[in-house]
């Protein structure tokens, strides 16, 4: 290996290029079952400006058996129709307190504290799944990304040896045509799910 000119910035390029053939790798690769939660859970808004979980963090299988645990506490209620339609929270039936108020209101406004019967539907990767999602159209502009900094690294790395006295002026279009039309070929036949699982094994 020769060069110098350019000190170790050619190998940041390079770095840079290992890094996005990496993580293409890793969005190609097939994707693992994901974990589906389905559940209800409560929300008490005992701030004007924020709410929290209920009690730390509860789950119920049904709103039934949310709106039965929340209502064991004989102090909290229905909510008057005004709080319900002021969207206090995004969704759910709310219901109110009997005895406290929100901390935080303007003036002094006494509002009783709310609370909210939320339904939670999602599904998540296991937490031990290396797995990352993007879209075609992200993984294409990545790919060209790819292929254009390899280019400027084909580039620098043949004006390093020329500065460095390592390569003439003679031979520098000469090799710079061989290595270019050498990549583009390698691009053109490239198979981006190996990259990521060959750097592990």
């Amino acid at each position: 290996m020769s060069g110098g000119y350019f000190d170790r910035n050619i190998y940041a390029i390079g770095e840079i290029v290992a890094s996005i053939e990496r993580d293409i790798a890793r969005a190609l690769r097939p994707k693992p079952e994901k974990i589906h939660k389905d559940y209800w859970t409560i929300y008490v808004k005992d701030s004007f400006g924020s709410y929290h979980s209920y009690m730390g963090f509860l789950s119920f299988s049904s709103y039934e058996e949310a709106e039965s645990f929340l209502l064991t506490d004989k102090t909290i209620v229905k909510a008057e129709q005004k709080y319900s339609e002021q969207h206090f929270f995004v969704d759910g039936v709310i219901f109110q307190s009997t005895m406290r108020y929100m901390s935080g209101t303007s003036d002094g406004e006494r509002i009783p504290v709310l609370y909210s019967i939320h339904h939670c539907y999602y599904g998540r990767y296991p937490d031990d799944a290396d797995v990352l999602e993007l879209s075609d159209e992200t993984i294409n502009v990545m790919k060209e990304a790819y292929r254009q900094i390899r280019i400027a690294e084909i580039y620098a790395t043949r004006i390093d040896w020329v500065m460095s006295g390592d390569d003439g002026e003679d031979t520098l279009q000469e090799r710079l045509n061989e290595e270019l039309e050498a990549f583009e070929k390698e691009f053109q036949t490239k198979d981006w799910t190996c990259s990521y699982g060959d750097e592990e094994d």
